[in-house]
């Protein structure tokens, strides 16, 4: 995080795929995973020009597993990126939506209320989530309109 000139507000380690709270050497603050940075996905999404205005979901029908994530501007990179990984069916794509991260943390919470447990990372997980997630994301679509 130096290294980035960024500054970690969090008080203590919260594991490498958990969003930690940061600022930038610009003054931003932000919430990126460790290991997102460590990637190279840098730790400030304004400095970076990222406004994460486009949320996705994705299924590998296969595996049983389901994502669904933010991205940036044209969403064509990032779901082939996922498609590569198995996750080829999109099964609902939202563009242009200001809110897209607050629908994505909505998604995380709902499920962790649920007791449901990610099978990697902090959004994929099995597929018998998708009836609760498809809930969400088109109750929130119909709202946010």
């Amino acid at each position: 995080m130096t290294k980035l000139g960024g500054t970690v507000l969090e008080p203590k380690w919260l594991g490498k795929d958990m969003p930690h709270r940061v600022q930038c050497a610009k003054g931003h603050t932000g919430t990126p995973t460790p290991s997102n940075v460590r990637a190279g996905g840098g730790i400030c999404r304004i400095c970076a020009g990222k406004t994460w205005d486009v949320f996705y979901v994705v299924t590998d029908d296969i595996n049983d597993v389901v994502k669904f994530g933010i991205t940036s501007g044209n969403p064509r990179l990032r779901l082939s990126q996922h498609e590569r990984d198995g996750l080829d069916k999109i099964v609902r794509l939202i563009e242009g939506n200001s809110e897209a991260r607050k629908l994505e943390n909505a998604c995380i919470a709902a499920l962790r209320d649920a007791g449901e447990k990610p099978l990697r990372g902090r959004e994929y997980f099995h597929v018998r989530t998708l009836g609760t997630i498809l809930d969400l994301v088109d109750g929130w679509a119909t709202i946010n309109r």
